[in-house]
């Protein structure tokens, strides 16, 4: 599965995807929500509410959003890109058993659940790091 890059959104989507989030109801269950497409009706699946929630939540904050089935097997590559790592790297991530993978041939294959997982994880180190580079650089060090 090759990842592409998303769209940013534009000021525009950030404003209709806030709208949305205001229209949508909070709470756990899935309320019964329908669109209308071309003067048709259609009733939204109870499953794709919290997604659609998560999705335009994203947007209102101007991140760029993709979708993937949860049981999505990416490449080592991608898995890289997506983590903005190099290939030898995660490679290293896969061999002390950091992250989890199956073989296709001579090819990892890698779920994304995991890569998605081991990012959020790595997230409060990252930003630790960043604070600390930047009051570094503020001591002109």
């Amino acid at each position: 599965m090759k990842l592409d890059e998303p769209a940013v959104p534009s000021e525009t989507d950030v404003a209709t995807a806030r709208r949305l989030l205001q229209a949508l109801p909070a709470g756990d269950a899935p309320p019964q929500l329908s669109l209308t497409i071309n003067n048709e009706k259609v009733q939204l699946p109870a499953s794709v509410v919290p997604a659609l929630r998560e999705a335009a939540r994203l947007v209102a904050e101007g991140h760029a959003v993709d979708v993937l089935p949860v049981d999505a097997e990416i490449s080592a590559q991608d898995a890289a890109d997506f983590l903005k790592v190099s290939r030898p790297y995660l490679l290293n991530l896969v061999k002390k058993g950091v992250l989890p993978y199956r073989m296709v041939g001579a090819h990892h294959r890698i779920p994304m659940s995991a890569v998605i997982a081991y990012k959020r994880e790595q997230a409060p180190r990252r930003r630790s790091l960043e604070t600390l580079t930047a009051e570094t650089q503020d001591l002109g060090h």
